[in-house]
């Protein structure tokens, strides 16, 4: 099986100090590979250099086998990846189905003149994309809130409309940078539910950025650790749980 992603030396340099150092993963289909480390670790760093934020030092990133290393955000999304960031993403001023739609835009059959003359096909697909969003909101209980302005919303309530705006798309990759910020116990364990559902019944590739250690050795197939910008180890919950290397440089003890 050809993995998703697929992460080989990664560097990345600001000012001549390594925030990245030869970092490698791969990612397969339906896998939850969550990233781990204290403060300063490079995590956010791994993910802006995947998906295009920032321009790799050294090293190869591969989506489905084609290499977009230095390739912009936009392209790099073409290959299928989706991302959340740590301070969220949201259009203010718009609705929070609204919000979710803008996850969808790529998915609406018809072009510009069907959507202005208001053609059949164009007006059928926008129903089907509404009623599509308004589903996904239902399932994080959040239907109720469908018109609200973003801007209305708790911190932890426009972290869940940016998760499911960026899972609206069925995506096959998945960044998701720290998702349970802000959620109440019961928002977490609904995001982790859809999460699974997408890894389990969709084969979605997910990649997280999670200081929830509890959460992550719940929900994760596999963790990386990072400490000062490379990779000190990978393995299942369980072997990382016992790895010498992490008790001492993430948990602060042996």
């Amino acid at each position: 099986m050809i993995n998703l992603l697929e992460v080989e030396g990664l560097g990345v340099r600001f000012a001549g100090l390594d925030a990245l150092k030869d970092v490698s993963l791969n990612l397969a289909p339906g896998q939850i590979l969550a990233v781990i480390g204290p403060n300063g670790a490079g995590k956010t760093t791994l993910f802006n250099a995947i998906s295009g934020y920032v321009r790799p030092s050294t090293g190869q990133v591969r989506l489905k086998g084609h290499d977009v290393a230095g390739a912009s955000p936009h392209e790099i999304a073409r290959h299928g990846i989706r991302r959340t960031f740590q301070n969220g993403g949201l259009f203010p001023a718009l609705t929070v189905l609204e919000n979710v739609l803008t996850g969808l835009h790529a998915q609406t059959g018809g072009n510009f003149l069907d959507v202005l003359l208001g053609r059949r096909r164009a007006l059928e697909s926008e129903r089907e994309m509404i009623a599509r969003a308004r589903k996904l909101l239902s399932l994080m209980q959040m239907e109720k809130m469908a018109d609200m302005r973003a801007a209305d919303l708790s911190g932890g309530q426009q972290r869940i409309v940016e998760i499911v705006r960026t899972v609206a798309s069925d995506p096959p990759i998945l960044l998701l940078d720290e998702p349970a910020v802000g959620l109440s116990p019961l928002a977490r364990d609904q995001m982790m539910e859809i999460i699974h559902r997408m890894a389990g019944e969709k084969g979605v590739g997910i990649l997280l950025i999670e200081h929830a250690v509890e959460l992550v050795m719940a929900g994760a197939d596999r963790i990386l650790v990072m400490a000062a910008g490379q990779r000190i180890a990978e393995g299942t919950p369980q072997e990382i749980r016992e790895d010498r290397a992490v008790l001492e440089a993430y948990l602060g003890h042996a």
